[in-house]
Parts: structure tokens; sequence; C-alpha cells
């Protein structure tokens, strides 16, 4: 339970930051309910879907807002946030099975697929532009986006279920704060094995320490570079928006600062330019690089096209 807590404050904390900078000072006195609430979009009961519908004539496109917490806790986005009131495009938020409810990966990773390809099974009555679909998310929920971003397309036409005949591929993704790999050895030489203070890096992979999982690496390999936006990496991927709210350090001397650092961005931005996939990398300190877009310009392009 300490562990959580301490996940949950972190994150909390890591949002607020987060909102703090990207959004206006004042906030609108009515909640925004959604339009859709609890909407299932698949067989798990932690599979659950909030729709905030854009008033349009024609199809828009939508934001598919993914929860962080470590994929331990968390909770799926209740009312509409005042950056979001000024787009021209649909908003949904999941819910998803989480590790301190029993969850391992990829429970995580097919949740964030399915989410997709249940908006696209919704298309027609949610009014939805499936050409504009962009996910978004902070830490785990940030990973979970580059996870659906970068990934293959799931779709299987002869599949008895109908959403799962549909593609999974997005327009895009704008993140924040996002693990871009999972491999312990890559976090340990290149951000710092305080990192490990963290548990997202092994407990949903089914390990109780880092010992565990790095002295077994041959038993939880397979499941933990599946679940590593940067091993589905290809030419053919949308656009990266990726933003870190935490001083670049090397090594890194927290778990809190570790498992947020600016070097995960650095490493998928690193791949992404060798093979030519669009990525933008922001740092929280001023006087680091900037990038040639910035998180509302990106967001605006992919999701109204402008």
């Amino acid at each position: 339970m300490k562990i959580l807590t301490l996940i949950t404050a972190t994150f909390s904390f890591y949002l607020a930051t987060v909102a703090a900078k990207d959004q206006p000072k004042t906030s609108p006195t009515e909640p925004h309910l959604p339009t859709q609430e609890d909407v299932s979009y698949g067989p798990h009961q932690k599979q659950l879907m909030n729709f905030w519908r854009y008033d349009s004539d024609e199809p828009v496109g939508v934001l598919l807002d993914i929860h962080g917490g470590g994929w331990m806790g968390g909770k799926k986005m209740s009312g509409k946030r005042p950056g979001h009131l000024r787009g021209r495009y649909h908003l949904a938020s999941i819910s998803y099975p989480l590790v301190n409810e029993g969850a391992v990966q990829p429970a995580m990773l097919d949740s964030a697929l399915r989410a997709v390809q249940f908006l696209r099974y919704q298309a027609k009555e949610w009014n939805i532009d499936t050409s504009r679909i962009v996910v978004s998310g902070g830490s785990a929920g940030g990973c979970s986006s580059l996870l659906v971003a970068l990934h293959d397309d799931v779709a299987d036409p002869d599949h008895t279920d109908p959403v799962l005949r549909l593609s999974s591929r997005v327009a895009g993704a704008q993140v924040a704060g996002a693990q871009t790999t999972m491999n312990p050895f890559t976090i340990k030489e290149r951000i710092g094995e305080k990192t490990f203070d963290n548990p997202m890096p092994y407990k949903p992979f089914g390990a109780e320490t880092i010992q565990e999982l790095m002295d077994n690496w041959e038993q939880y390999q397979a499941l933990t570079l599946k679940c590593s936006p940067i091993t589905h990496l290809s030419a053919d991927d949308p656009p990266l928006h990726l933003f870190y709210n935490v001083n670049r350090e090397y090594p890194t001397t927290s778990g809190a600062n570790g498992i947020h650092s600016p070097i995960f961005g650095e490493i998928l931005l690193e791949a992404c330019e060798k093979i030519g996939v669009e990525c933008h990398l922001q740092y929280w300190e001023d006087d680091r690089p900037k990038p040639k877009v910035d998180r509302q310009s990106f967001l605006k392009q992919l999701l109204e096209g402008e």
C-alpha cells in the first residue's frame, strides 16, 4: 500500500504541474460531464470509456486520453479540462485493468489497442473522423499511448468480435513523462538504477522486485519488450510529441525523477531520427533545445488539420 500511495501521490503532482504549465489560470465554473459515461468497450469490467461529443455536422477527430499511475492505480477522466474546451474535436477517456486489482501486462496494452478499435466501431454513431484519432496520456498512460501509436495494426478481419476486426492504428501520440522502453538494462545504463525505486519497471510484468526480473530475464524478456514502445518502432509510424516535466539528470537521484526522465524521450528520439519518424521532444528546463512544434500546435494539426 505504501508503494501504491507513493505512486498515486507522485502521479497526481505530475499531472498538476503539467496542467498548470499548459492550461489557462481560470477554470470553467460548471463541470463538463461526459456525453456518454462508462460505456463498455470490452469484456473486462474495467474496460469503460467516457466520451465528450463535439457538436459538428461533419465527423471530427477524437483525442483518446489514457490515465497514468504506473499501470497500478489511477482513474479515467470524468470532466473535461479547460484545455480541451478550446478544441474542435471529441474527447474520450478510458479505465483499464490495473496491477493493484490483480492484472498484469499485456492487459493494459490490449485495453489501449481495443479502445482505439472501439472508437472506430462507434464512428458513425459518435460522428468520428477515424483518420484523426490521437492518443495521449501522462506517465504510464503516455507509455500506453506510445505503444498504441507504434504497434502494428492488430485488426483481425475474420474475428467473431466486430470490434477486433477494425484497425488499431492512430494519427499520432502526444504524451507527457512517458516511458519509451521498459528494458531494465537500458534503463539502468541510460537513466540510472534509482529509477527502480518505482515499481513500474517490474510489477506489471509479474516480478516482485527488479532483481528478480533482471536475474530471470529469459522468463520476463518477451513480455517486457512487448510492452516497450521502442520495440514496435517502424518507418511507417505516425508523428509523436514527447514532453517531460522533470529535470534531466544522470544518473537519476530518485525513482520519481527516473521513471519520468527526459532521457526516455532522448532514447526514442534517437531511434526515430534514424528511420525518419517525426518526433518532437520538449524538456521542462528552459535552457534545453526546443522542439519545432509545441504541444498545442501538434494536437491542432493532427486533430483539426490546422
